[in-house]
């Protein structure tokens, strides 16, 4: 009777476990239909026996039942340390289904995500052997009409309806949260539609028609978005780039028209986005990679639209294996974004380097994931050249290339105002002419070190003004020329 539910979350793995607990009481192989839930942290105990004494007592509690276990993959996983007793848990637990005053008495039914249940069962031979391949079952994501149906049968249950435009609507909506393995399938069609429901009990009034409170519509199911113009606005107001800020007002109008096109029934074009941004040290790349971004969520081509930004450190392990597990990892984290590679040339080492395999499995995990991520390699121009033409694979998928090149003096100048004007500081005219002659000492035209000029310029103001008793407006304000 034992058996194991493999599926994503949402996918129905503990209405199941009630409804197989049901089935085995009704056709009498069972003395009662309940199931006792239960996980690692109800199992597994701080010190030597405790573990033991908690599953014996679960197995006690489910003695006629079923002992549904959920996310049983983590009681024991590969790496663990000695004094983990997940192990305990499973040994006590095996022996409880084969032996003892209690085999044969309950059904065992362990749940968990498909990965992580295959290396899991793989770890431990001994709890394979009682669960049989024919009683291992694969729960599927659901489909969209499949959710829809979900959907549709939350509504009527709370008595309300759901007109054609808000199905299109909660469509929309699962179809932004489908990102990664961790989308929610049934569940996240109950939250959000109960999300809606609440929604529109909120939002009415005591004038409401009865019809008011029997249909869900478009607007319960539309999220709030910020204005448009915002990401326009902080592009129009990034210092110097022109070239860079007609190539992202130029792959917003591409998008926004292969979107219109979709939605009008026309074919679309496939557009790739893994971009490479070169160029030195404080020249606006990680800035500009969030802008790039944000503009691919409001396009609509990203479903968050959120920056990842890692460097070699976050991605390639000193021990065999575990690059490629590193770089996975960070890759899921980045779904539905922009996984931004900093210094990314310094991937490119030696023959017994693991940055080739970190190469490698980015190269993999992009052609999988396709149009649910974007990848930004950044670094200087030359390093990044030369780490391109090391993998044919990797040049191959970075068909957009921006160069950021060194900011001119005034643009420099523009930079320092700019940032003293966020915190309410202001240069006076002399100040502004003492830069304008000096400013070419800042080192590879760097916007870092313009914005580290202003910080030391307030602390020279701060220890000008610090004996003053009180202060003119103006002198709270103006950065002079010796303060620079």
């Amino acid at each position: 009777l034992h058996m194991i539910f493999m599926g994503n979350p949402g996918t129905g793995k503990t209405t199941l476990a009630r409804l197989m607990a049901k089935i085995y009481h009704e056709l009498g192989l069972l003395e009662r239909p309940e199931v006792v839930e239960t996980d690692r942290s109800s199992l597994v105990g701080a010190f030597v026996g405790q573990t033991e004494e908690q599953v014996m007592s679960k197995v006690r509690e489910a003695v006629g039942g079923v002992l549904f276990i959920d996310e049983a993959y983590a009681l024991k996983r590969a790496g663990q340390s000695g004094n983990d007793y997940g192990q305990a848990a499973i040994d006590t637990l095996v022996a409880a289904m084969t032996s003892g005053e209690y085999a044969g008495r309950f059904a065992v039914v362990l749940a968990g995500y498909p990965e992580e249940m295959r290396d899991f069962l793989k770890a431990n031979p001994g709890l394979r052997s009682r669960f049989p391949e024919s009683n291992h079952y694969l729960l599927a994501d659901y489909t969209d009409q499949e959710l829809l149906a979900i959907g549709r049968s939350i509504a009527t249950a709370n008595d309300y309806v759901l007109t054609e435009q808000a199905e299109r609507a909660l469509l929309g909506r699962l179809e932004r949260e489908r990102v990664d393995a961790s989308f929610g399938n049934g569940r996240a069609v109950r939250n959000i539609v109960l999300d809606a429901i609440f929604k529109k009990g909120a939002s009415l009034g005591e004038s409401a028609s009865h019809e008011d409170f029997a249909l869900l519509e478009q607007e319960d199911f539309e999220m709030v978005q910020e204005p448009d113009a915002t990401v326009e606005e902080r592009i129009a107001s990034l210092v110097g780039l022109s070239d860079l800020k007609d190539e992202l007002k130029q792959i917003e109008a591409l998008l926004s028209m292969q979107k219109r096109r979709r939605e009008a029934g026309y074919k679309v074009l496939p557009v790739e986005l893994h971009a490479v941004f070169s160029g030195n040290s404080g020249t606006g790349k990680t800035t500009v990679a969030q802008l790039y971004a944000d503009v691919l969520r409001q396009c609509g081509y990203l479903k968050r639209g959120h920056l990842k930004v890692v460097s070699r450190a976050d991605l390639v392990s000193g021990y065999v294996g575990q690059t490629a597990q590193k770089t996975r990892d960070a890759i899921r984290d980045a779904l539905g974004g922009v996984l931004f590679i900093d210094e990314a040339y310094a991937l490119n080492g030696g023959a017994n380097d693991f940055g080739k395999e970190a190469i490698d499995t980015l190269v993999d995990e992009m052609t999988k994931h396709q149009d649910n991520l974007v990848v930004v390699l950044a670094g200087y121009e030359q390093q990044m050249n030369a780490l391109l033409a090391s993998n044919p694979g990797l040049k191959s998928r970075f068909k957009r290339s921006f160069h950021f090149p060194n900011y001119s003096p005034d643009e420099l100048i523009q930079i320092i105002e700019g940032y003293a004007a966020r915190f309410g500081y202001e240069l006076t005219e002399d100040a502004r002419q003492t830069l304008t002659e000096k400013i070419d000492v800042v080192p590879n035209g760097n916007a870092r070190a313009a914005i580290t000029i202003v910080e030391q310029a307030i602390a020279k103001q701060s220890m000008r003004l610090i004996d003053k008793v009180s202060l003119s407006g103006s002198e709270w304000s103006y950065l002079e020329k010796e303060d620079f």
